[in-house]
């Protein structure tokens, strides 16, 4: 059985389009202190590389031709969210960073990470165990399945291994994005690697994450301690993802939520003076939304 130092194999991706108030720097921090691979992020500006962290371990990859080619938009400057059709199309620049990635770093394996995914402990020895044990498998990705048979992709966490199968993987899913966008504005990266996925038979090379360890933003429940019934405990997260819930603000919110329930100081994450300013202001309001959003994502 091959043995890998994931640290030093592993490339970190990330996608930073327009300027994000907080959310990049949360997750960007959280992959630094749970890992020591090099980081990669994508922009199409430079001023999108404002205010994020400054490390040796980071670099960046300028993805603004790329974005001229797909007819992206490189002027606009604020937030585009999960309810307009804007976002569908920048994410497709996802496909390019990878392939820019492949080129410029010499590691075996990447794992592209969403802003909203926030590390909670380090994932590299466990993934690079799995890839060890299982040569056949060349991607693991988050999924949200409800329904036997009929499987969810989620492209907000998802380990790659480099090769010809990636090559031609990533080739595929950005020719079908393309295409599914003529037909639906809002089709997104998860529409089409579960697309792919599906016509490909639910193929070995690609595997699911469990979601007890790798869940999506719905399953907030397994961030608490309260025990419902003395010795079932719920298995400890690699990672929570802050999907399912529209808007930034409200992304802030529960991701607050989800740092106090697994037990992370909160009071060291530097906000922006504007978020710093609202939550302070609205404390009792915001306490109440809190609990309001996650009572609805739990129905």
């Amino acid at each position: 059985m091959t043995s890998y130092n994931f640290d030093a194999q592993c490339a970190i991706v990330f996608l930073v389009i327009n300027q994000i108030p907080d959310l990049p720097v949360l997750a960007i921090n959280s992959v630094l202190q749970n890992s020591n691979s090099p980081i990669y992020i994508g922009t199409i500006r430079d001023v999108d590389r404002e205010n994020l962290p400054k490390n040796s371990r980071i670099s960046f990859i300028d993805l603004s031709s790329e974005a001229s080619a797909l007819g992206i938009s490189t002027n606009k400057g604020s937030y585009e969210s999960f309810e307009k059709d804007e976002f569908f199309s920048l994410v497709q620049l996802k496909w390019a960073l990878f392939r820019k990635v492949s080129k410029v770093s010499d590691v075996d394996f990447l794992i592209y990470n969403d802003i909203d995914v926030f590390w909670l402990r380090p994932v590299l020895h466990d993934l690079v165990d799995a890839f060890s044990a299982s040569p056949e498998v060349q991607m693991m990705i988050q999924h949200f399945t409800w329904v036997p048979g009929k499987p969810q992709l989620c492209m907000g966490f998802v380990a790659f291994r480099f090769g010809a199968y990636f090559e031609q993987l990533i080739s595929r899913a950005s020719q079908l994005h393309s295409q599914m966008l003529t037909i639906n504005p809002r089709s997104g990266d998860d529409d089409v690697i579960t697309e792919l996925y599906r016509q490909e038979g639910f193929p070995i090379e690609m595997q699911l994450l469990p979601q007890t360890t790798f869940p999506v933003g719905n399953l907030l429940n397994l961030f608490s301690k309260r025990d419902e019934f003395a010795g079932l405990e719920p298995f400890r997260p690699y990672i929570f993802h802050a999907n399912f819930v529209v808007g930034l603000k409200k992304k802030l919110l529960i991701i607050k939520i989800a740092y106090r329930l697994h037990g992370i100081p909160f009071n060291s994450v530097k906000w922006s003076r504007r978020m710093s300013l609202n939550f302070y202001a609205f404390g009792h309001r915001i306490i109440f939304m809190a609990r309001k959003i996650a009572k609805s994502l739990l129905k």
